[in-house]
């Protein structure tokens, strides 16, 4: 796990984001396969903040509600109010009000 989250890391320091995106995927299967709930949950917030950093929000918020989940069942209240945190800033916008459609009558 740490030897794909380190090439992940590397590769999105140098804006290689197709293989950061592989090695992302790699970390996170690796620490879910050795259950290691805190490894996980870095390997998904690190991944969420790559793709953060190249504008595709909804990515993180994915991996960023993946890695509040470990951090939950891991024990980490900081790390979970960390990443609640992070999860606002790439929250996607509720829709207004008037283009939720209305109740159909009966």
């Amino acid at each position: 796990m740490k030897v794909h989250l380190l090439e992940a890391e590397n590769f999105s320091f140098n804006n290689n984001h197709e293989e950061a995106k592989a090695s992302y995927a790699a970390a996170v299967t690796s620490a879910r396969s050795s259950r290691f709930l805190h490894e996980q949950g870095l390997a998904c917030e690190l991944a969420a903040l790559h793709y953060k950093k190249i504008g595709d929000n909804k990515s993180a918020y994915g991996f960023f509600n993946q890695a509040k989940q470990c951090y939950s069942e891991w024990g980490s209240k900081i790390k979970v109010e960390s990443v609640t945190r992070q999860i606002e800033s790439v929250k996607p916008p509720s829709p207004p009000l008037s283009t939720i459609p209305a109740p159909m009558a009966k």
